[in-house]
């Protein structure tokens, strides 16, 4: 019995760190944005853009890291290697600085809310504050995006005065799965997930609030 339940728990820790991958949070922030909150409804069509461009986004990173991985610039998908990962988060912030160039300029920047390019300011400061601090100190990107996604709903909820307490709990229930997963894999300890946590919610958080 103890040995099955040993099996089962990094079969779900995969399905749980697979169900919530880094590059898939960007998306259900967006969904979740405009399922939760009445003012973002008036803006479907530019919730449509940004869903259809998020998730090129969730592809193109995806393939540049498997690409990566064939080509052997890093030794595993995880990127359990500290030293391994910058080139991969410059691949990443490369697309999401580009986003934002795109969705900021012309027309789009007239249809676009300032909360959703709050959004990409925060995964970019997001990021790119990430390839800093893993020269000494290798932060969970899971948890960080989970706490990303946390710190722009409650960053909403804090401008447009729209509290969800029961959908903040369900993100906080999610961001302990996430970490329980990544601890049950063995790909990092405590301090690295509860810090990639803390601090995607801090950052995405004040983005959202001040864009």
């Amino acid at each position: 019995m103890a040995t099955s339940t040993q099996q089962s728990s990094p079969t779900w820790a995969k399905v749980v760190s697979t169900v919530f991958h880094p590059f898939l949070m960007p998306l259900f922030t967006l969904v979740l944005l405009y399922l939760s909150d009445p003012i973002l409804h008036l803006h479907f069509a530019a919730f449509i853009y940004l869903l259809v461009v998020l998730a090129v986004n969730t592809v193109a990173p995806a393939i540049s890291l498997y690409v990566m991985y064939k080509r052997g610039a890093i030794s595993d998908l995880e990127i359990r290697n500290r030293s391994q990962r910058s080139w991969p988060f410059l691949v990443v912030l490369a697309y999401y600085t580009l986003t934002w160039f795109i969705a900021g300029s012309g027309d789009n920047a007239r249809m676009i809310p300032g909360v959703y390019m709050g959004l990409l300011t925060g995964l970019i400061a997001a990021i790119a504050g990430a390839i800093l601090i893993t020269r000494w100190f290798k932060l969970s990107m899971h948890g960080m995006g989970v706490g990303g996604t946390l710190g722009a709903l409650v960053a909403v909820q804090t401008l447009h005065f729209s509290p969800s307490l029961t959908l903040d709990l369900m993100l906080v229930l999610i961001a302990g799965a996430v970490g329980w997963s990544r601890l049950a894999l063995g790909v990092h300890t405590h301090r690295e997930v509860y810090a990639g946590t803390i601090y995607g919610f801090v950052v995405v958080f004040a983005a959202v609030l001040l864009g």
